[in-house]
């Protein structure tokens, strides 16, 4: 009887301080700008109000101290914000496939470029937050840096985890200029453009979803480098899965890419004219790795036999690796449409490439290598398992 007691008082004990904890520590840290949330600043989180000023004023205060803004459940209207230096924005993540969870920051303006700016936020972090662009507005977008606006004598470093950027009518994000990041544990889905825009150099992409959006879940146009990308689920994105043009070092290892409408991985020169440097300049993909990835019924909305009715088109490309990856070819989830792609790799104008070690059993539907022609002497197609 005394040891039943003896718990019970134990347990009172432990409940009673976890709600003096629960209830006193975000007056405690805040009392030192440790630990602010936008409420004190006046934030309605309704849906209605705008609460840019009071989200503005939770960060400049937490700056004071590189603290932390956390995001009590709501949904959360905003212009776009620029994020300073070693701060963090934070909420507990609940969102899913489909919904975006407790805490969600949505647009205020149709006319505004983004929700968050995160050129000058060297050594910050979001996470567990959603933002929902609600389709508004014209190439709006997520999560952007800007070209010509970062601190050149510092990498950015910051880190987006756990969250989900959705809806938006441009890309999920959109990195301009940036200089290493790390995109974690998020998904980017059904956005109007890319769902990862990249241009600059270093970053990790590891374990997200990018699902449903109008281009690619992973691109870039113009020159981006050393960028590792692992662990990702790609899938049912408009153009194709990933869209490196005038990529350098780029390593993409072990995705699963899925049901792409366009290529699974398109590899190609990138524009001639490069706006963030204003001349003409032409890049070609080179130095990329492609290796252990899985990738399945590309190319669901190609034109039956065209050169993008493949699993991977490589073109105008040198120094491309492509082993140990897994190819195969099949329907929709209701097993409805065409069984997609007709080919497995086109490939054309390349050189120095290394095709080897591919599983490709059901590859393609009519042929596992289209060879376009153009290719130098050093292109070596060798020991692909496999038959279309």
């Amino acid at each position: 009887m005394k040891l039943s007691i003896q718990r019970n008082r134990v347990f009172l004990a432990a409940i009673t301080a976890l709600f003096i904890l629960s209830s006193g520590l975000t007056d405690a840290m805040a009392a030192n700008g440790i630990y602010v949330t936008p409420q004190q600043f006046g934030a309605k989180a309704d849906g209605k109000a705008d609460d840019t000023r009071a989200i503005a004023k939770a960060i400049q205060k937490a700056s004071e101290t590189n603290g932390v803004v956390y995001f009590p459940a709501g949904t959360y209207r905003t212009d776009e914000i620029e994020l300073p230096a070693q701060i963090t924005l934070k909420c507990e993540p609940t969102w899913s496939y489909r919904m975006p969870g407790r805490v969600v920051l949505i647009p205020a303006k149709e006319d505004q470029k983004s929700i968050l700016d995160l050129s000058l936020a060297i050594g910050s972090t979001i996470y567990g937050i959603s933002l929902d662009g609600r389709k508004m507005g014209e190439n709006m977008h997520g999560i952007v840096t800007y070209d010509k606006k970062r601190d050149r004598t510092h990498e950015h470093t910051f880190r987006i985890d756990n969250c989900r950027i959705a809806d938006f009518s441009g890309d999920g994000l959109h990195m301009v200029d940036f200089w290493a990041f790390t995109l974690r544990n998020s998904m980017c889905s059904n956005n109007g453009g890319d769902g990862c825009y990249l241009e600059g150099c270093d970053c990790w992409i590891n374990d997200n979803i990018f699902i449903g959006n109008g281009k690619a879940g992973i691109g870039g146009d113009t020159w981006n480098s050393a960028v590792t990308a692992i662990g990702n689920r790609i899938e049912w994105n408009g153009q194709c899965g990933v869209r490196l043009c005038a990529s350098i070092r780029f390593a993409l290892v072990g995705n699963y890419i899925d049901r792409s409408f366009g290529p699974a991985i398109i590899l190609d020169k990138g524009p001639n004219y490069h706006e963030r440097i204003g001349r003409e300049h032409t890049v070609l993909p080179c130095c990329i790795t492609i290796c252990g990835n899985n990738i399945v019924r590309s190319a669901r909305n190609s034109e039956k036999g065209s050169d993008l009715d493949c699993q991977i088109l490589l073109r105008n490309a040198a120094g491309v690796t492509i082993t140990g990856n897994t190819f195969n070819v099949w329907k929709d989830d209701s097993s409805g449409g065409r069984a997609t792609p007709s080919y497995g790799i086109v490939i054309e104008n390349c050189s120095d490439c290394v095709i080897t070690g591919n599983e490709m059993m059901a590859g393609a539907a009519v042929q596992l290598f289209l060879n376009k022609g153009g290719n130098g002497e050093n292109v070596i197609i060798a020991d692909n398992a496999g038959t279309a």
